[in-house]
């Protein structure tokens, strides 16, 4: 099962298929369809409500009998929409099993920090007094379903030649460990979705003075424009908040991952002792820590109508 290219990431869809008695289509007119109409969508979804968790996606540690051989983070069936107005839905419960997650990295790529350095809004008693942090992210995925018989496209298929027979949308879950030491402090505050008004001022604080309040959210939403996906893919590249791992990848094409456009979930603390196990790494103690609410939100109308009473 593969992961084709999404064609999202470099077509800006505004060009629709045009149909006329006569006209012969072929594949790329219909991928214009869909790329036009999910393009169109995605449009609205990143302009109406930002990149974020729209419903969902609880992280919980489940600890089970054994804390350190069985545990596991667990991600909560929930919809996010990414940076570029897609809908990632995870739909059954997904998993990461800590153990197997922790012995898969180097001694290197596991930093020991103390509790006041985990950059975590959860009261202290709820820490670790030593922890390993990891930010989990999913991304939006596309994933090849099933074969049928095609024409050949190539020389070695000239005979029995098979294409995929869907497409469908997924998911991908990444646990990936914090590695900023002392002299680069660890990030806690994500990139905004929307901008702040002009001059990069908050909103007025709640004085009663709505006038105040009113303008500049009109001057919020002036400057809200949604950049071109070449801009907003640089944005990506450059956020300093995801982990230098999704930004970028060595065996790619200019050195960049093609599709940065995750969505940030939860900041996971391991807790971990003084000692070090026999490859180096800090010994854990089987406790675990998570923030759920560190991540951007798509604040929807259900959203608002719950906050409002109504």
């Amino acid at each position: 099962m593969s992961t084709p290219m999404d064609p999202l990431l470099e077509n800006e869809a505004t060009d629709r298929t045009y149909y006329a008695t006569g006209v012969l289509l072929d594949t790329t007119d219909f991928v214009a369809e869909q790329t036009y109409h999910r393009g169109r969508l995605a449009r609205a979804l990143a302009a109406l409500h930002g990149p974020g968790t729209a419903s969902g996606l609880r992280v919980l540690h489940e600890p089970y009998a054994d804390a350190l051989s069985e545990a596991e983070v667990a991600v909560q069936p929930g919809l996010a929409v990414d940076p570029l107005g897609r809908m990632v839905e995870v739909a059954s419960r997904a998993c990461i099993r800590v153990k197997r997650w922790y012995e898969g990295h180097d001694a290197d790529q596991l930093l020991r920090r103390a509790r006041a350095d985990l950059g975590m809004g959860l009261p202290p008693a709820e820490l670790p007094e030593q922890a390993v942090v990891a930010d989990l992210f999913v991304r939006f995925c596309v994933y090849e379903r099933g074969w049928t018989p095609a024409l050949a496209s190539g020389l070695y298929d000239a005979t029995d030649a098979v294409s995929p027979a869907r497409l469908r949308d997924g998911f991908e879950l990444r646990l990936v460990p914090r590695l900023e030491t002392a002299a680069q402090p660890l990030p806690t505050v994500p990139a905004a979705p929307w901008p702040r008004p002009v001059g990069g001022t908050p909103f007025p604080d709640d004085t009663g003075d709505e006038a105040a309040r009113r303008s500049a959210l009109k001057k919020a939403i002036l400057d809200s424009w949604m950049p071109t996906r070449q801009s907003l893919l640089d944005r990506l590249w450059g956020d300093e908040f995801l982990p230098h791992a999704l930004r970028f990848d060595a065996s790619q094409p200019g050195g960049k991952v093609a599709d940065p456009a995750w969505v940030f979930l939860a900041r996971v603390a391991v807790g971990v002792t003084h000692a070090v196990d026999g490859n180096g790494r800090p010994v854990r103690t089987g406790t675990v820590a998570v923030d759920n609410e560190m991540r951007p939100f798509a604040v929807t109308v259900a959203a608002l109508a719950r906050w409002l009473g109504i």
